[in-house]
């Protein structure tokens, strides 16, 4: 019988604390007819802090699906991880709803709200030359591109 060993790490030290007041701003838009709401926060030096995903769905499966992923997602920043990752790891993920968007001029197409948001983050985050590494943003503009 083969036994089965789990890795586990642990984080050294406490997650990174943000300002009681903060800066933000929110974003909503429709991708495929659903609406969603995205509340982007950030910090004293204007780096990424919090994600809240609001679904026009409430009280739905996938209403508290997108919230425990945005939680997830805000106390992964707090723990370490960067926008960059964050963009690699979920740019092209695709499930619905997807296609177009409306309710946001940068990006006029997502292949899911996931994509969706690693976009707007990229286009907000991310220097122009990795945008247009990743196939967001066109070379000669700072208009998106699907």
């Amino acid at each position: 019988m083969s036994q089965v060993t789990v890795a586990e790490t642990s984080v050294v030290g406490s997650p990174r604390r943000l300002p009681r007041v903060r800066s933000g701003y929110r974003v909503d838009v429709e991708i495929s007819g659903t609406a969603f709401g995205f509340t982007i926060t950030v910090d004293d030096r204007n780096c990424l802090g919090t994600v809240d995903i609001d679904h026009s769905k409430h009280g739905t499966f996938s209403n508290g699906l997108t919230a425990a992923l945005a939680e997830l997602l805000s106390t992964a920043l707090a723990h370490g991880m960067t926008v960059n990752e964050f963009v690699h790891r979920f740019l092209h993920t695709r499930f619905e709803p997807f296609g177009i968007t409306s309710g946001d001029p940068d990006i006029d197409w997502a292949s899911s709200p996931m994509d969706y948001l690693a976009r707007r983050l990229a286009i907000d985050f991310l220097p122009l030359r990795q945008q247009v590494e990743l196939g967001i943003t066109r070379p000669n503009s700072e208009a998106p591109t699907w």
